[in-house]
Parts: structure tokens; C-alpha cells; sequence
């Protein structure tokens, strides 16, 4: 054989010998030095680790009516490397997820390995999704809050995220022991992107949320809605607040605000109506805020009762006349000065003190600062130190001027004044407990100090009584219950300029029931109604409507005439 007739016989045998080296050194490169890397590559490719969020725990009223619990939702997932036509699933499950399919091909179109495309859709979502068997495409289930009750007391519940994180109300404050803890599972899929049965495993368990019982009453909070929703029509108000509590405990039944929102869409909803502007917004209280000038008058023991002022109707402070709502031209008792709600003989009273003792008391009954309520954003209102104050600003505070309260404040401090004298520390929630019924913490009764004597306490409530029965508020008086309170009416101040809004008012009335032993404590306040705006005129008469079925609700006895 010729030497090229070998060299053609070799040749093949040595681009043979030659491939199978190349192939021999690849394999040794792929499964000896980079053995450790590409297998964790194609674990990656095959497994996919899922984070499950717990069960948010159940929320209850104070009678374990259910007011925030869960339901089952399915979130959609994509795997953008496993899906070769992005643009035609994005046509496809634009309708579905009523998204724009430029939108979600955008998110097709990502880098990453996994992400979500639309969390909580429902089953007959999931299933119509389902039909079109989509590669790279798959759900995951998960909890959706979800309040059964709609509105009712939305502004005490709060909200949640889409990662069931509490972003309001006692979702908010008490997300912690509601949300639980996550837990972690993976799964194995097939080349292209399906579940393989049977391959799930748990990497951490969920841990559920711990339920939530509040102190609030769901009968008596319906009621209080459905009256302040009615009066809202009728006054034509801006809004209306209400705020409902135990004097004895310091236990919130009721709390509403007019507008409201639905929870269960609160994104749907203006800022406004989502605000809790009982623990939020600060208003001037106007007449109401009378009664701590008289608490710390009877307390300092510069008046009685039954001490006599002339009141002629009108008072010179520096530069300003202040006007009575009426002319009296009379002598009235300290006593007859509350109840018919005379801003002179208050004025007149209050001279007999100096300003630092007023202050002394708007700060020890808890004005200025925040009561400490277990719900988010509570303000502290604007109580300005008596070093500040100008020659017309004490006899403005003394009548409820010149400071900004929170309704809560309000309802806090005629709660120490008529179970005693004791300022307690509001509450919203009873206790929590673990999902067995096992009760983890506990709020109880919190008497923060003592501000008046039991003494001056039995008096004012007699007096408050008198103010319903033959002074400003008789049109919060009921037949078969004795109702004691005070009337409010207030000009809002202007934000851009010194002095008030003409024709704007805030009518309110603050009141209990019954008369010698208070069982529930509250306050309605009308924000610029309609037409008429005296306190006693549209405020009362509302406040009156509420303990006519609060009472009997509440199996209090009907009193004797």
C-alpha cells in the first residue's frame, strides 16, 4: 500500500480518536470540574422553592361575632424563561386578568426566574386560566381577607395588603399577633414547567395568626352607623362622627365615621373616608369643653353650684365682645350657667381662677397629649401653654375656643366625669388568643389617675341631667330614660387666616345614659350640616335616637317619669 493510500486509511481513525478525546475532555469539564455547578443549575431548573403566607387570625366583636376572617384565593405565578410565545400569552390572559397585554408581556419579558403576575384571583378565574394550559404559567393558593359585614365598623378593623400585611385600624396595630408566620415548600417540574404530583415538600410549616377579640359591641355599632348614616342625608353634613364607650372600663362599643368605605375594596375609596377622624382629626369642641372650666372650678372649690353670676347677655375681653346665644339679663346659678350654656357666666366664673389652673385641668383630664388607644394614627390635639396665650385666649378656652380635641379625648374625659372622677385609658381590644381558645393577652380597665372627687362627679351628673330635662339639650330627651349630656356648637377655624368660616359649623352632643348610673358614654358630631347648626338642634335630638335602642339593647330597665 502506497504511503498516501495509509495516510487515507489513518486519517479517519485519528479524527475519530481526535472527537472522541474532545467529547472524553468535555464530559470530564462538565461532570468532574463543573459537576457541583451545573447540578445546582439544574436543580434550580427542576425544583422552584414557594413562600406561603399564614392565615391572618379571625377578628371577633366582643360577642365572637365574626367580623375579618379568610378566604381562599389563587395568585398567578409566570416563569418567563419557560415561555417561548410571550406576546400570545399575554393576549390570552388579558382578559382574564383584566390587564393591559402590553402590561403583562412586559413582565414576560423579564430576566428573572419567577414572579407574580396578579395575586387573589378567584376560582372561576383560576379555572377559565387553567383551560388554556399555558406553559411557564401555574398558581399558587393563598388566604384573602375578606369582612363579611361590609362597612360596619371598617374604621376599627382597618385593611390589609396584598401580602395580608395590616396597613390600618387593628389590622394595623395588631398585625404582629394576627399575621402569624410564613412557611416555605418546594416542587419539581418537568422540562416543560408543569408540577410533577406528588413532589411537594415542606420546607417550614405556617404558623396561623392568633385571633383578635375586640371590645366593640356589632349591635350596638350597627345601630350607631345606621342613625349617623341617616342624620349624614338628612343635615346634608360634611360627615359625621360618633364614639360610644363604657364609662366604667374604658371600653370602646361604638365607633363611626359617616363617610366610610368598604374594607373589602378600601383602594376604591377617597383618603377621607378611610380616615378613623375619631382618633385622627382634631376639631374645636366649643360648648362641650365647658364642663372641664366647671370641673376644675367645683374641684378648686372657687364656686358651687348654687352661687349666683349676672349675666346680661354680653362680655368685653380686651377688644372683642362675646356674645350669649340668648339675652338672660339675669342672675343664673353656676348650676342654671351649665345647663343653659351661658359663654358669659362661664367666662365670668372662670375669672376667679388663674390661667394656670385651667391648664393644670385641660391636661390632667387629658387633653394635649394622646389617651394611648390601641389603634394607629391617633393624634394628640393642640393645647397651647398659658405662657402663650393672648387676653382673649383664656376666656376662649374656658368656652371651648382657641384647642383642637379629638372626639376620643372628649368621650375619655366625660367618662371621668361621671364614674367618679377617674380617667381611664381607652381600648378597642378585649384579648387575643391562640387559635385553640387559649387567651395569650389580655387589656383590662387602666385608671390612668384621679382628676375630680366622686363627690363633684355625682354632682355634674345631676346637672347634666338638668341640661337634658330644662336647659339646651331637650331634644335628647327620652320618656322611659333619663338622659344627661352638653351641647356643642362650634365655628371652624380658618387655616389660611386669623378669625373663623362664616356659616360653617360643628354641632355636637355629649351625653350618657341613664342619669344615676351610667352604663354607656358617647358623643355624635355633626360637621357642617345643612341649614340649621345649633348643637341642641341637630346634634341631640340624633344622640337621643341612638340610646332609644341602645337602652333596651343594653336590658336597662325603663325609669319612672
Amino acid at each position: 500500500m502506497t504511503r498516501t493510500g495509509k495516510i487515507r486509511v489513518r486519517l479517519p481513525i485519528v479524527l475519530i480518536l481526535a472527537g472522541l478525546g474532545v467529547i472524553e475532555a468535555r464530559l470530564y469539564h462538565l461532570q468532574i470540574i463543573h459537576h457541583s455547578e451545573l447540578a445546582e443549575q439544574a436543580r434550580k431548573e427542576q425544583v422552584r422553592v414557594i413562600k406561603t403566607l399564614p392565615k391572618r387570625g379571625t377578628i371577633y366583636d366582643r360577642n365572637l361575632e365574626k367580623l375579618a376572617i379568610n378566604v381562599s384565593s389563587y395568585s398567578l405565578y409566570a416563569r418567563p424563561k419557560k415561555i417561548s410565545q410571550p406576546e400570545k400569552v399575554a393576549h390570552e390572559l388579558s382578559p382574564l386578568l383584566e390587564m393591559e397585554s402590553s402590561t403583562i408581556n412586559k413582565k414576560l419579558k423579564e430576566k428573572k426566574v419567577f414572579l407574580w403576575l396578579k395575586r387573589k384571583l378567584s376560582s372561576a378565574q383560576r379555572e377559565k386560566i387553567e383551560e388554556l394550559h399555558l406553559p411557564g404559567i401555574g398558581f399558587v393558593e393563598e388566604s384573602k381577607r375578606f369582612y363579611p359585614q361590609k362597612e360596619l365598623a371598617s374604621h376599627i378593623l382597618g385593611f390589609v395588603g396584598v401580602d395580608n400585611q395590616g396597613l390600618a385600624g387593628t389590622e394595623f396595630s395588631y398585625d404582629k399577633e394576627l399575621k402569624g408566620q410564613g412557611g416555605y415548600f418546594w416542587v419539581k417540574e418537568d422540562a416543560l414547567g408543569y408540577e410533577i404530583p406528588f413532589t411537594k415538600r415542606i420546607l417550614q410549616p405556617l404558623i396561623p395568626g392568633k385571633d383578635v377579640i375586640l371590645t366593640i359591641d356589632a349591635i350596638i355599632q350597627s345601630i350607631v352607623e345606621q342613625e349617623i348614616s341617616d342624620a349624614l342625608l338628612e343635615t346634608k353634613a360634611k360627615s359625621i362622627e360618633a364614639l360610644f364607650m363604657d364609662p366604667w372600663t374604658g371600653e370602646i362599643l361604638a365607633l363611626a365615621n359617616k363617610p366610610d368605605y368598604d374594607p373589602n375594596h378600601y383602594f376604591d375609596y377617597p383618603v377621607f373616608a378611610r380616615r378613623n377622624r375619631v382618633v385622627q382629626s382634631i376639631y374645636e369642641p366649643g360648648s362641650t369643653f365647658k364642663l372641664i372650666t366647671a370641673g376644675a372650678l367645683l374641684k378648686e372649690k372657687l364656686i358651687s353650684l348654687e352661687d349666683t353670676i349676672y349675666c346680661e347677655g354680653y362680655i368685653r375681653v380686651a377688644d372683642h365682645i362675646i356674645h350669649d346665644w340668648k339675652e338672660f339679663n339675669r342672675d343664673l346659678t353656676f348650676a342654671q350657667i351649665i345647663q343653659n350654656s351661658s359663654d358669659v357666666g362661664i367666662i365670668k366664673a372662670a375669672s376667679r381662677m388663674p390661667k394656670e389652673t385651667l391648664y393644670k385641668y385641660i391636661c390632667l383630664f387629658g387633653f394635649g397629649k394622646k389617651t394611648g388607644v390601641d389603634l394607629p394614627g391617633e393624634e394628640r390635639g393642640i393645647i397651647r401653654p398659658p405662657s402663650s396665650w393672648s387676653l382673649t385666649d383664656f376666656p376662649s378656652i374656658c368656652i371651648g375656643q382657641a384647642v383642637a380635641v379629638t372626639p376620643l379625648q372628649m368621650v375619655n374625659f366625660l367618662c371621668a366625669l361621671i364614674n367618679g372622677g377617674k380617667l381611664l385609658k381607652p381600648y378597642v381590644v378585649k384579648y387575643v388568643c391562640s387559635p385553640e381558645g387559649k387567651i395569650i393577652k389580655e387589656n383590662k380597665p387602666q385608671v390612668i389617675r384621679e382628676v375630680i372627687s366622686p363627690s363633684i362627679s355625682e354632682k355634674l351628673k345631676k346637672v347634666l341631667g338638668e341640661v337634658v330635662n330644662h336647659g339646651t339639650g331637650t331634644k335628647a330627651k327620652l320618656r322611659d330614660y333619663s338622659i344627661g349630656g352638653k351641647t356643642g356648637t362650634a365655628q371652624i377655624p380658618a387655616l389660611d387666616r386669623r378669625g373663623y368660616l362664616q356659616d360653617r359649623y360643628i354641632a355636637s352632643f355629649m351625653g350618657f345614659a341613664p342619669v344615676g348610673s351610667p352604663r354607656i358614654a358617647g358623643i355624635v358630631i355633626v360637621k357642617e350640616p345643612t341649614g340649621v347648626y345649633w348643637g341642641g338642634e341637630v346634634a341631640a335630638p340624633l344622640f337621643a335616637r341612638i340610646m332609644k335602642r341602645i337602652m333596651p339593647y343594653l336590658n336597662v330597665p325603663p325609669e319612672e317619669s
